[in-house]
């Protein structure tokens, strides 16, 4: 063979080689996640009847007229209450995929059926990554409607949280006709914090319609302000109106998740709910909600969940301001007993690291434990014994509230970790609230975003 042809063949086989090396990696890589909507049609039509029924007994729920047309639509919504994607998916034509939080994926048997017949998109530390940005897009080009809830969470005190700019940007990409919707009453029916149901009235109003074309010359800011504007709503100004009543037992329940400062004495974590009041564990302070949401007693000092909640807010924004607190770092702002500690990973079950007591500083969280835990890939664990996690605020990417009273904490891009605590006492709100004022006044900010 002259060196010419032994040169072609070698070009051929080195061709053949990375020929089979590129069918290798496309074997390794997952294939994109493909909607079935037929499937999704068939159960869309079956379960819309029967989550309509369940919402009229459950929340007393009142479906509004509206314009939409059956077609893709992106759907914003405020989100107050965990029946809110049923509202909305009952007031808008066709199949609808909501972005939800993989926390709906961990469940073994649940979180498969609801895969299964709704695809919804799981999405972590309460925001998108690029592989739920793909799955998005995936479900605009086969044909279905999106919903997202820009909070990224149910709200605590009654009014409409945060939102993100970055929601403007997602609407201006995907030139999907935008439908923005606002749920009333839900948050009443179930506070996020509260362990008990309530029923009164619910309804899911569609504010405003902006089709492509009009989104196409409006400016990624003139985006979010309408947003902003369309999904702004504050349950207890709602009820000052309209005065529904809201009837259940043990209203108050878990309210120390939210109302974790007495305004009375000023101490936190000394706030104790029992049925439908309030007290506090220290100087006595106590109020009674009522059936249409307020608080009253002999010595009330705020009527309603915002108001209180305002104040805490102010009070957080002084302490941190005025430097009542140990900014060397020596003594803790907050720390709560009886705290666990999880390695999070996406849309899978959390692995416990151990058992011990929670602390905020100036600058960094401290998980304090004696008996620590690593668990292998087989699922084998091994006790390492007494040890301390520490997360310095330069290396938490985001803080989250997660379900009534777990917090969540991003390390990095792809690294979390959940502290859950059965004591009600231990607010993760007041957690989230403090760490975004010390970082923020570290860094020279303002003190006016709180996160969720």
């Amino acid at each position: 063979m002259s060196e010419i042809e032994e040169k072609k063949e070698a070009e051929k086989a080195a061709d053949g080689n990375d020929s089979a090396k590129e069918k290798a990696d496309a074997k390794k890589k997952k294939p994109v996640k493909k909607y079935n909507l037929p499937r999704h049609k068939f159960w869309f039509g079956i379960g819309k009847p029967l989550t309509m029924a369940f919402l009229k007994v459950k929340a007393n729920f009142k479906r509004t007229k509206n314009d939409l047309t059956e077609r893709p639509y992106m759907i914003l919504c405020n989100h107050a209450c965990d029946l809110d994607p049923l509202m909305v998916i009952n007031s808008v034509p066709g199949v609808v995929h909501a972005l939800a939080s993989d926390h709906l994926f961990k469940h073994p048997v649940f979180g498969k059926f609801v895969a299964h017949i709704a695809s919804p998109i799981p999405i972590v530390r309460a925001q998108m990554d690029l592989k739920s940005i793909q799955e998005a897009m995936q479900v605009r080009k086969d044909g279905g409607s999106l919903l997202i809830f820009p909070e990224a969470n149910c709200c605590f005190s009654s009014k409409t949280s945060y939102i993100a700019p970055a929601i403007a940007k997602l609407v201006k990409k995907f030139k999907m006709p935008l439908a923005l919707f606002n749920v009333r009453g839900s948050y009443l029916t179930k506070p996020r914090w509260s362990n008990s149901w309530r029923k009164g009235r619910t309804s899911c109003v569609l504010v405003r319609v902006i089709e492509p074309e009009e989104l196409a010359k409006m400016s990624v800011d003139e985006i979010y302000d309408a947003i902003c504007e369309a999904l702004s709503f504050n349950e207890m100004e709602y009820q000052r109106e309209h005065h529904f009543t809201f009837k259940g037992h043990d209203l108050m329940d878990g309210a120390e998740r939210m109302l974790y400062q007495c305004p009375k004495c000023g101490k936190m974590m000394v706030m104790k709910s029992e049925g439908d009041s309030i007290f506090c564990t220290e100087c006595g302070y106590k109020v009674t909600m009522n059936r249409e949401g307020f608080l009253e007693g002999d010595d009330v000092v705020f009527d309603s969940f915002d108001r209180w909640d305002d104040w805490q807010r102010e009070q957080a924004v002084r302490l941190v301001s005025e430097g009542h607190y140990d900014a060397t770092g020596k003594t803790p702002v907050i720390i709560t007993p009886e705290n666990e500690l999880y390695k999070a990973k996406r849309a899978e079950k959390n692995v416990l690291m151990g058992e011990g007591s929670f602390a905020l500083y100036s600058d960094r969280f401290v998980f304090d434990t004696p008996n620590a835990v690593e668990t292998d890939e087989e699922g084998n664990t091994v006790d390492l014994g007494p040890k301390q996690f520490v997360w310095h605020f330069d290396d938490i990417t985001k803080l989250s509230c997660v379900h009534k009273n777990r917090i969540q904490i991003a390390v990095g891009e792809k690294e979390y970790f959940e502290i859950h605590s059965a004591n009600t006492y231990r607010s993760a709100y007041a957690y989230m609230i403090y760490f975004y004022c010390l970082k923020r006044h570290a860094q020279g900010k303002e003190l006016d975003f709180f996160g969720m």
